[in-house]
């Protein structure tokens, strides 16, 4: 099985308002954060730079909000509330903090305060996001390793899949999803929310360590401290506010004609890996779409893959926004494979990997396996703050064409298999097996049954 953490940040504004201050853990640890070199603000410039940063927070989301009603939650007292908060904020942390559980009072996804200290636009700043090589999965309660990348900082320190993490940096993992399923939150979106904090807690600048403990296959507990390196693959072009992420992009056709296709982030620069595979596989074959642990990016490129997927137009549904709404039409490309098509998702599997997923579930193009989907999918963009960190908010709601939200309900996989510690221990990937299997099958129907008549 191969599963790549997002480094993409869809909002923990859920977590932190129902959970109590999740959220705040995700954020580096002061000792690792290496803010640029400036000279100090006295306290009355810091004074007017929180203050401008509040109300640039709280008047993007007044006037960008898709629901004029905001959901019920009364936008201007929730202003009253936290204004006078200000004045206790002494420093950068603190004011993420306070800005952080002001978006949690909206109760939905995509909102976020991402540290500038973490955030990647140009190649020097790469380093600010190293990696220790391990891959994440929520397995129904416990938080397992599922993918170690050889020769990574976690595959030498002898880390396999199937070993559960008990703790991260001294924060225990139990703790925090008794807190989620006290606050009532899904179990796919228990998973999304777990799998986030502790991703962000593995990566950070290169050369600094992360603490882990682990329990292994056998029963067995140990300590293990990681130092992050360098990230060896490619990164994705900054858009505007948008930063870098890095890409990872696993293709392969086998000798009978069957693609597997696995990204992490639907970002530009992987669009090349995705058309050659989709190039490479026979007219006759079969193809299997791998979007677990994907959180997102940019949702048109959605739209861009699906039209090598099909010879008709239709949509993977309607955002709604303040002031109207937008169809993700899909154009069928010259050339399209038209083919048997699966689709995995988890609860790692958020926005863009959600509409894309239910849009080719609801036309009938793809069949869906694996487990309920995270339930966060509202388009959102990034907007520098006067502290120079980023805010991430959603600007839309995202129906599918017959009309479901995805936001807080998720994707139903056409079929259910869930992946235990046990298969991860023996290398097992049940939920590509059962897909591959389909595809087989659905091809070999396709092959045997008798020929349309004519019109």
């Amino acid at each position: 099985m191969r599963r790549y953490a997002s480094m993409l940040r869809s909002g923990l504004a859920l977590w932190l308002g129902a959970a109590g201050g999740l959220a705040r853990a995700e954020e580096p640890k002061a000792a690792e954060e290496k803010p640029a070199a400036a000279a100090p603000l006295s306290a009355e410039e810091w004074a007017a730079q929180r203050n401008e940063t509040f109300e640039t927070v709280w008047k993007t989301v007044d006037e960008a909000y898709f629901d004029p009603t905001f959901g019920g939650v009364d936008w201007a007292a929730v202003r009253e509330k936290y204004r006078p908060k200000l004045e206790a904020t002494g420093d950068k942390p603190a004011l993420r903090s306070l800005l952080q559980a002001m978006l949690g009072e909206l109760r939905k996804t995509h909102f976020s305060i991402l540290p500038r200290e973490m955030s990647v636009f140009t190649p020097q700043e790469r380093s600010r996001v190293g990696t220790v090589g391990l891959g994440c999965l929520y397995v129904d309660g416990p938080m397992a390793i599922d993918a170690v990348d050889t020769n990574s900082p976690g595959s030498l320190a002898g880390v396999h899949p199937g070993d559960t993490v008990l703790s991260v940096d001294g924060i225990e993992i139990a703790p925090l999803l008794t807190r989620l399923e006290e606050a009532g939150v899904m179990p796919s979106r228990r998973g999304l929310y777990l799998e986030q904090f502790l991703n962000g807690r593995l990566r950070g600048p290169v050369g600094s360590t992360v603490n882990l403990v682990l329990r292994e296959a056998g029963g067995t507990e140990r300590k293990v401290d990681l130092t992050r390196a360098d990230y060896p693959g490619e990164w994705s072009e900054p858009m505007g506010d948008f930063p870098s992420t890095p890409i990872k992009v696993e293709k392969v056709c086998s000798p009978e004609g069957i693609g597997y296709l696995h990204f992490n982030v639907f970002a530009r620069k992987a669009m090349k890996d995705i058309r050659a595979l989709l190039r490479e596989v026979p007219a006759d074959g079969g193809l299997v779409i791998d979007l677990r642990g994907n959180g997102g990016g940019l949702t048109v490129m959605a739209s861009g893959i699906a039209g090598w997927l099909t010879d008709r137009e239709f949509s993977l549904g309607t955002m709604h926004l303040r002031q109207g709404h937008l169809d993700f039409t899909v154009t069928p490309q010259r050339g399209a494979f038209l083919g048997p098509v699966a689709v995995l998702i988890d609860s790692g599997s958020a926005s863009t990997s959600e509409i894309m997923a239910a849009g080719l579930q609801e036309a009938g193009r793809a069949r869906l396996f694996g487990e309920h989907s995270a339930g966060a999918a509202l388009p959102s963009l990034f907007k520098a703050l006067p502290t120079s960190d980023l805010l991430q908010y959603a600007i839309a709601d995202v129906q599918t064409p017959q009309g479901v939200l995805i936001e807080g309900q998720g994707v139903i996989p056409d079929e259910t298999i869930v992946t235990t510690l046990a298969d991860l221990a023996a290398g097992k990937d049940p939920v590509r097996d059962a897909a591959e299997r389909w595809v087989k099958a659905e091809r070999q129907r396709r092959a045997t049954a008798p020929a349309a008549p004519a019109k």
